[in-house]
């Protein structure tokens, strides 16, 4: 599969009477951004702002992000929200470098939110954290349309507390339907223009004397082609298909420091870099997916652990580079890959944030003696102060925190936006000394 990734460089983004990218400035019609959203029927309103790297704006009740893409001719573009479900990886794709489209919100009936509140801040230090806080980002304030309200209704009980009843889930996936949309429809206007760049992501063959080495995804809350990973066995994907939009974030009640937001996926960082030394100083052979935290019994991880590996061992891998998404149950299913890997002749890195506060705490909650080689994302129980804004979007208050959002306030930074992911594009890391 050979994925050619036209890049087009955007400094800026305005709105005007017609949506159009000339000259490195992405000029949209902010009425047709909201018709497109609206024509669904989800929502009963949506309110499109932008928010720019060094402004004194704060974003709150972040749900999703992504990077406008667009693929022309015969590719499907956000397979199973805006195109067909369809393998992508291949063939060219337009993207909008330096713009992400950022949704934001309440949350609709039965839907969870003592892990949801995220907050992407565009100027000082929560800036510098965020990913987030370097893209021009055109944000996407929804109101939820009333029938994702009523909480009387029978399908708004929230059986499930990580993902919440059957209407909060139907409605993030509304949400990022809706972000999707727009994404392409921005990107779509590079259509017939020439790219600034052009990256070319092929797994060409190697020399064979390189070391064969393979990349473990932990997916958690994740949809593949617009349909869920729960259950779903250990599986070979091709890297291309991630960073071709293949994987969309389902589930806002995440921790914010390391939810696998879209646009993270589509840039993904470990991934990237793994392509960087194909071919000189490794040769990289694919990526092994699999889900984290929906099973609960450990003879079941044992086994998912098991069929990974053999996975691994079937491409003859002899390194591995592994990520875990954060949480307690996934912690489990991550050790034991690198416990079995490294027991099979293949050597392990694992790349994780830390969640742990004090030098007493243990600082996993499961660990094998294996895992000797391990890359922190960052610690995202140390605090920051993030100063008052000039403008808030999202929201009047916060979900879990003291204050109000228009003031200076200090959070751990497990409330920073993607700054502790561990796909490698996160801003925080941590030192030993």
């Amino acid at each position: 599969m050979r994925l050619e990734l036209a890049s087009f460089a955007a400094r800026d983004v305005r709105f005007s009477d017609r949506t159009r990218f000339e000259d490195g400035v992405l000029s949209v019609d902010r009425e047709a951004v909201r018709r497109l959203i609206l024509e669904s029927g989800n929502f009963e309103d949506v309110a499109v702002e932008i928010a720019r790297p060094g402004e004194a704006t704060r974003l709150i009740h972040v749900m999703d992000a992504a990077e406008p893409r667009f693929k022309p001719g015969n590719g499907s573009t956000f397979p199973g929200f805006v195109g067909p479900r369809k393998t992508v990886g291949e063939g060219r794709t337009h993207r909008l470098a330096g713009i992400a489209v950022v949704s934001v919100g309440e949350p609709a009936a039965g839907e969870p939110t003592y892990w949801r509140e995220a907050i992407v801040d565009m100027a000082g230090p929560g800036a510098q954290a965020s990913p987030f806080g370097s893209t021009v980002n055109l944000v996407l304030d929804f109101k939820p349309h009333p029938r994702y309200l009523d909480r009387d209704q029978p399908e708004a009980a929230m059986h499930n507390i990580m993902i919440g009843s059957p209407v909060a889930q139907r409605y993030n996936h509304a949400v990022r339907a809706a972000e999707l949309k727009t994404a392409a429809y921005l990107a779509r206007t590079t259509e017939h223009l020439e790219p600034d760049t052009l990256q070319v992501y092929e797994l060409a063959p190697a020399d064979p004397t390189l070391p064969r080495v393979v990349y473990f995804l932990q997916m958690n809350w994740i949809d593949i082609y617009g349909e869920n990973t729960d259950g779903i066995l250990p599986s070979l994907i091709h890297p291309n298909e991630i960073l071709d939009g293949a994987l969309v974030n389902a589930v806002s009640n995440h921790h914010a420091s390391t939810r696998s937001c879209t646009y993270l996926n589509q840039n993904h960082a470990l991934i990237r870099e793994l392509y960087a030394h194909h071919g000189t100083g490794l040769n990289f052979v694919g990526v092994i997916a699999y889900p984290g935290a929906v099973i609960n019994e450990i003879d079941q991880k044992n086994m998912l652990a098991e069929y990974a590996v053999k996975l691994a061992r079937m491409l003859r891998a002899q390194g591995a580079c592994s990520s875990f998404y954060g949480g307690g149950h996934p912690c489990v299913e991550f050790m034991l890959i690198c416990q079995k890997c490294e027991q099979a002749g293949i050597t392990t890195v694992q790349v994780m944030p830390e969640s742990y506060g004090t030098p007493d705490d243990p600082g996993f909650v499961h660990f094998v003696p294996e895992a000797v080689a391990i890359v922190s994302a960052g610690r995202a129980t140390q605090r920051v102060d993030l100063p008052a804004p000039s403008k808030v979007i999202g929201g009047r208050e916060f979900f879990d925190l003291p204050g109000v959002p228009t003031d200076s306030v200090s959070v751990p930074y497990r409330y920073v936006y993607g700054c502790c992911h561990s796909s490698g594009y996160g801003r925080l890391a941590a030192r030993q000394y």
